[in-house]
């Protein structure tokens, strides 16, 4: 599938399911459903080329392009759409889930992958962990979305969402380093100073920059909305581009641009523009990677499926995502209920996509195959089961709480 094709069929996909978008099949079955299905049946009718075309598909220029610059607007997009006081309030929900829910997320999902592949490399089982950990609230964004959810319950989710794929990126692009043979030795301080600092410092400069420029071109009146939309991505590309360009890591970089466009633009016009751009045209992008995952991905990881990867991805949505969210929400004051969703909706998304696309790209024609069989399985039945249980449990929860509120009166 080249890049026309996709384009084309992303289009396309688009118009159809936006038609029935607001509608009851809208709310219980969601983009993503349709996009990796969509690409599943391309690839089953022939037209990714098969298997080995794919290999060479996921490795090439403009995949890897699209990998990477993807990456960065969604790590951008993702940090500058949080709201700085959502970490300071409703005791620190999400600063709790951060950081004690997600280490113990990827310390527990790593040993349940040493235990369940005694064959692999230690370095592959913490790939595993790592890219599995972070969440995609878009994936349940029926539930999220819902005015009648609690906003501590919506904006949890969303802020962690938000900052757990950019907290699990070092560590991975550490991991890859060392497994390719990039870094040993000395060659291991300079990897962690292009990460830990090179990149933040291009990223807080250029996003810390990049938002006075446009909250001072806003004042001045010269700044229409449309290019006020536009900037989101031309600041992430720029803090990529510009970390890579000294040394530094362009994925970091954008991350922390995006962290510096709350500080800059606050909470004001511009800033909402930015999401504006996130809730669209970024959607466009996300669609077809979505696409690009059922038609590409997915032929390559089934051919390895097994029972033993399907325990895996059950436990990784369950056991592994629930039990340290649970945990860390200890004495935070939360009803079952609330804890209940909180743990729950840990969806597998774009972020564990992309960062598969990059290990694989890194790894070339090596990549290890219970690598992409357990991610591709994870994700897939991620955007299902979390895409239909959304809608369902969000209305189960709201009807508790409400029953709740009536047994007091």
């Amino acid at each position: 599938m080249n890049a026309y094709e996709t384009l084309v069929a992303v289009a396309a996909l688009i118009l159809v399911y936006g038609l029935v978008s607001g509608g009851r099949f809208g709310r219980h079955v969601t983009g993503p459903m349709i996009f990796t299905a969509a690409g599943a049946a391309l690839a089953a009718a022939g037209f990714s080329g098969g298997a080995g075309t794919a290999e060479h598909e996921i490795a090439n220029e403009a995949m890897k392009l699209l990998a990477e610059f993807g990456l960065a607007i969604l790590l951008f997009t993702d940090a500058a759409r949080i709201d700085p006081s959502h970490l300071r309030q409703e005791e620190q929900l999400p600063a709790r889930m951060l950081l004690i829910g997600l280490p113990g997320a990827v310390l527990l999902g790593l040993a349940v992958a040493w235990s369940l592949f005694p064959g692999e490399s230690w370095w592959s089982l913490v790939l595993i962990a790592l890219i599995l950990a972070p969440t995609d609230a878009a994936l349940a964004q029926s539930a999220i979305a819902n005015p009648d959810m609690p906003e501590t319950v919506s904006q949890t989710l969303n802020v962690e969402s938000g900052l757990n794929d950019g907290l699990v990126l070092p560590p991975i692009l550490i991991v890859l380093g060392i497994a390719a043979g990039n870094s040993t030795g000395n060659g291991v301080l300079a990897t962690l100073a292009g990460h830990l600092v090179l990149g933040p410092v291009a990223g807080v400069v250029i996003g810390y920059g990049g938002g006075w420029l446009i909250r001072l071109a806003v004042k001045k009146r010269r700044m229409t909305p449309l290019f006020q939309r536009l900037s989101a991505p031309a600041l992430a590309i720029l803090a990529y581009a510009g970390a890579e360009a000294i040394g530094g890591n362009g994925f970091i970089a954008a991350f922390a641009g995006g962290l510096m466009v709350p500080l800059t633009l606050h909470r004001d016009a511009p800033a909402r523009r930015l999401e504006d751009f996130a809730e669209a045209e970024a959607s466009i992008l996300t669609s077809a990677l979505f696409l690009l995952f059922g038609a590409l991905i997915l032929p390559i990881g089934a051919m390895h499926w097994n029972l033993t990867t399907l325990l895996y991805a059950v436990l990784s949505l369950t056991i592994i995502r629930m039990v340290p969210v649970a945990l860390s929400l200890i004495g935070a004051g939360l009803g079952r209920g609330a804890i209940g969703i909180l743990a729950w909706f840990g969806p597998r998304g774009i972020a564990s996509v992309l960062y598969l696309l990059i290990a694989v790209q890194t790894f070339g024609g090596n990549a290890p195959e219970e690598l992409i069989s357990v991610v591709s399985l994870t994700v897939l039945l991620s955007i299902f089961v979390h895409g239909l249980s959304a809608t369902p449990l969000a209305a189960l929860y709201l009807s508790w709480q409400n029953g709740k509120r009536s047994g007091h009166e």
